[in-house]
């Protein structure tokens, strides 16, 4: 950065605003594993597991759990992880990892951050990805990926093009049987699922200095085209033996632009504009041949989205910072969907619907480093929004939130810290919810509602963080959440559809353990792990019993075992996966989907600087994916369970 501009990367990069609660890791603690980009280091934290951030409307509340310079890329189509793979190794200065909180740094909520510090200096790198994914069934998935960048002090232009060929999750053979309560088979048959997702990604950014300021711009797009065919061999039905299909296609476009400006002013702010304008447009057509009845769903669906957002931050020294801003959004999605049986149409509620959101939120944050031990984050966010609806049925609401936070970090020593959070979070409607839909697979269609009110909740959560062994750690995260709106399934005109279902509770215990092998015997040895497991609570709308909250997996885990070997420029690693199993309640049914322990193996080697060959095997056995369906002919809370169906498909094991 030059001097003209105090940003906080600039606050970053300087040692004597490095507090005691950031851990830098050079370009020498990753030497062994010879990683090729930012993300492959990303991925050697100890303690450390990446967030990509979440699909939501705005900026701030998209945020993941990596900066670089000690900034959020002005982007939301582009992802945090396609971001950092364009970033090569050799440009890392640094990684800062971030406990608690440092000045100048917004945490947003989260108690652990990563910073990627760049290299100064002119600097032109290319690089070329070229593989292909060889699947069970013999599909043959090309990947190619084109990146080039080149910077000169504080001036800068990258570029990439990324195209891939890939297999989806619902992916496998297998067989469906549905049977009444007794046991007595009703339907048979032979399933052969496939779910082919390409992407077409072309990225473009700059970065130059403007009137003693920084201006970074950015433009992005996607086609991403989604093809799915289930066939099912009928030897057993009412309808008797055949062939049924259900066939989903589906083709996305997204284009985005935008950028942000950062400007000092004085010595220690530095004030930043982000303004992004974002559009995606989606095309969906389900056609079910089933029982001898054609089903048609069909769905256009054009969305968008502007945002602004204006933050002055202020370094007032190494331990105290105070940021204060404000954004500005602009939502809209328009949905026109169509459903017909055998050719007659059949009306769905919220069949038409636009919806368009205006939203405004104010802040104001501090990050105080109390005393030696002691670090205090606080802030307050106040939004306020309005939300119209066009269609059949015509609605306007507004809604206001406040949303405090609070972090206290305690770090006695050099390997010890605890950090205590108190924050009320609020999520975002999902626009999705507001429109009909329909799953012809699994057979449900879901009715759109307009009267979703947001969920929130109260969250208090313990994080403590010991490291040892010069690069081990361990991390248990403790959290209780009182719910309130909570977004579930509930009736309308005795269909399934998205609704709030009252208050509930969830309770959240994760572990996060590094452990480098070195001293059990394995020199380049290092073993990641990490599980987590969830317990909610709330009451069924449709029975009035307590039970867990739909899609919440009660436990799920991972582990990988790596080891670098120098003398043979190569890496080995085994991944595994615990698999995971959620309920979904829905108004006459309650579904379980359930997928199997996931066992992979790779192994990189590096025969010469800037050239790596990884080949891997993933889904070693196969990889299994149960759902069950309880169904009952009408409301659950007045007939019983009338008939069982049992969907089993298993991806061919490599």
């Amino acid at each position: 950065m030059g001097h003209a501009l105090m940003s906080m990367a600039a606050a970053a990069q300087q040692p004597n605003v490095v507090p005691t609660s950031t851990t830098p890791f050079p370009p020498a603690f990753f030497a062994a594993a010879q990683p090729n980009t930012a993300f492959d280091m990303i991925a050697r934290l100890p303690g450390f597991s990446f967030d990509g951030g979440a699909l939501v409307r705005g900026f701030a509340g998209a945020s993941g759990n990596v900066l670089i310079n000690g900034q959020r890329p002005s982007t939301k189509t582009d992802s945090l992880e396609d971001s950092l793979r364009r970033i090569a190794a050799a440009g890392v200065k640094r990684i800062d990892l971030i406990r608690g909180g440092a000045a100048g740094i917004d945490m947003q909520g989260r108690t652990l951050m990563a910073n990627v510090i760049l290299r100064e200096g002119a600097r032109t790198e290319f690089n070329i990805e070229a593989g292909a994914r060889i699947y069970g069934d013999g599909h043959f998935g090309p990947a190619l990926q084109f990146t080039g960048s080149r910077r000169r002090g504080d001036s800068a232009i990258s570029g990439s093009i990324d195209y891939s060929d890939e297999q989806g999750g619902d992916q496998g053979v297998g067989d469906i049987r549905l049977s009444d309560v007794a046991g007595t088979p009703i339907r048979l048959a032979d399933v052969t699922q496939t779910d082919i997702d390409r992407a077409l990604k072309l990225r473009l950014q700059g970065q130059l200095p403007v009137a003693g300021g920084l201006l970074h711009l950015n433009t992005a797009f996607d086609h991403l085209p989604t093809d799915k065919l289930q066939i099912d061999m009928v030897s057993l039905s009412p309808s008797g033996p055949g062939i049924e299909t259900v066939k989903d296609t589906r083709r996305t476009n997204a284009g985005e632009i935008g950028g942000d400006y950062a400007h000092a002013i004085g010595a220690r702010t530095t004030a930043k504009l982000v303004v992004l304008k974002s559009q995606r447009w989606r095309d969906s057509i389900s056609v079910a041949e089933q029982d001898g009845v054609t089903s048609d769903f069909r769905q256009e669906r054009d969305s968008g989205e502007t945002i602004t957002r204006l933050t002055l931050n202020s370094v007032r020294s190494p331990r105290l910072s105070v940021e204060i801003g404000g954004e500005a959004a602009i939502n809209f999605i328009d949905a026109r969907t169509s459903f017909t049986e055998d050719g007659t149409a059949i009306e769905l509620p919220n069949a038409r619907v636009r919806v368009e959101e205006r939203r405004g939120e104010i802040f104001a944050l501090t990050n105080w480093q109390i005393a030696a031990p002691w670090r205090l984050e606080t802030g307050v966010r106040a939004e306020t929004s309005t939300i119209s609806q066009t269609g059949k049925i015509e609605k306007s609401r507004g809604f206001t939130f406040l949303k405090p936070r609070a972090v206290l970090t305690w770090s006695p020593n050099s390997v010890f810290q605890t950090r205590l959070r108190l924050e009320r979070e609020v999520d975002q409607l999902d626009f999705n919810d507001f429109a009909a839909s329909a799953n012809f697979s699994s057979g449900n269609i879901n009715a759109g509602n307009a009267n979703l009110e947001p969920e929130r909740r109260w969250i208090i959560e313990a994080v403590f963080d010991r490291q040892f062994w010069n690069g081990g750690n361990i991390v248990l995260t403790l959290s209780h959440a009182a719910l309130e709106q909570v977004v579930d399934v509930i009736p309308i005109d005795m269909r399934n559809a998205p609704g709030n279902i009252g208050n509930g509770r969830r309770e959240l215990a994760a572990l996060d353990v590094t452990v480098p092998l070195a001293r059990l015997g394995m020199a380049g040895g290092l073993l990641k792990a990490n599980a987590t497991a969830i317990a909610s609570s709330v009451t069924d709308p449709t029975t009035g019993e307590k039970r867990s909250i739909s899609g919440v997996a009660p436990f799920a885990g991972g582990l990988t075992l790596s080891n670098d070997i120098p003398k043979w420029n190569s890496t080995w690693k085994i991944m595994a996966s615990s698999g995971q199993t959620a309920r979904e309640y829905r108004i006459d049914q309650i579904q379980t989907e359930s997928i199997g322990l996931g066992l992979g193996a790779s192994w990189e080697y590096r025969p010469g600087r800037g050239l790596a060959i990884l080949a891997e095997v993933e889904n070693v056995g196969g990889l299994s994916r149960v759902r069950t369906q309880e169904i009952h002919d009408g409301l659950r809370s007045q007939v019983p369970v009338s008939q069982i169906e049992r969907l089993a498909v298993r991806w061919p094991a490599f």
